[in-house]
């Protein structure tokens, strides 16, 4: 509520009485009921005085009022929210890096990864051991696709976590204190954003991974029955040399 109006009609009120005290006092020594012109509107002037003192007061009590809320303001403005969070995909990340990497799988994170898709993959040329062509690429396939569902699993546990550290963030962005508090619920959003987003990221480069394998030995392998149709087609009997038999009766 705003003391002004108060503060004046209190400072009227009372020169008011102040000033009916002074005419009374001044009429004591005159005849009963005349009061002399000049001092009733000295009383007057007095009156109008202390008014304008009283609006001045309230003036500057208004004033340190709105002082003191600003000096408020700055302090909740400054205040940091206690406890942030920040969610940190690196671990996981490097967790992911492990599970897709692992027997005969053609990892996408492999330092060597073109030497050895050439390895794996050589394409329309007659290996020297079909059976042991043939296990080698069903083992690669099959490794890098139980890769790929390895990294969506260990992502499927992180939801538990993450949704406790979501519903957290929200809290404190209902519950920020001035603008400080705001901007910094709001860069926690922002961060984990961008976390869900490298997750994200990873389990496409998994799943290219395991696609690209199922294609690469669907490719491959056809290669490898080719080049045996090929050998195949091409094997010719060599046939006896029936000059030097001997001849029957000789």
């Amino acid at each position: 509520m705003n003391p002004k109006p108060r503060v004046i009609a209190f400072a009227i009120a009372t020169a008011t009485i102040v000033a009916l005290n002074l005419s009374m006092a001044n009429a004591s020594g005159v005849v009963a009921g005349a009061t002399e012109p000049t001092q009733i509107m000295n009383n007057i002037e007095l009156v109008a005085s202390n008014v304008k003192e009283a609006e001045q007061i309230s003036n500057q009590l208004t004033q340190i009022a709105n002082q003191i809320q600003a000096y408020q303001n700055m302090v909740t403005n400054t205040l940091n929210i206690p406890n942030q969070i920040w969610q940190n995909a690196d671990g996981l990340l490097q967790q992911l890096v492990g599970v897709i990497n692992q027997g005969q799988a053609l990892a996408f994170s492999a330092t060597n990864i073109n030497s050895l898709f050439q390895q794996k993959y050589p394409g329309y040329t007659p290996p020297q051991d079909f059976a042991a062509s043939y296990q080698q690429l069903n083992e690669t396939t099959l490794d890098s696709i139980r890769g790929a569902l390895n990294a969506a699993n260990l992502q499927s546990n992180e939801f538990t976590s993450e949704q406790g550290a979501l519903n957290a963030i929200e809290a404190q962005s209902q519950t920020a204190q001035g603008r400080m508090q705001a901007i910094q619920a709001g860069n926690q959003i922002a961060m984990a954003q961008v976390q869900q987003m490298r997750k994200m990221r990873a389990l496409q480069m998994a799943q290219m991974q395991a696609q690209a394998a199922y294609m690469d030995a669907q490719t491959q392998q056809k290669a490898n029955d080719d080049m045996i149709t090929q050998q195949t087609l091409n094997f010719t009997v060599t046939p006896m040399d029936t000059r030097s038999a001997p001849q029957v009766g000789q």
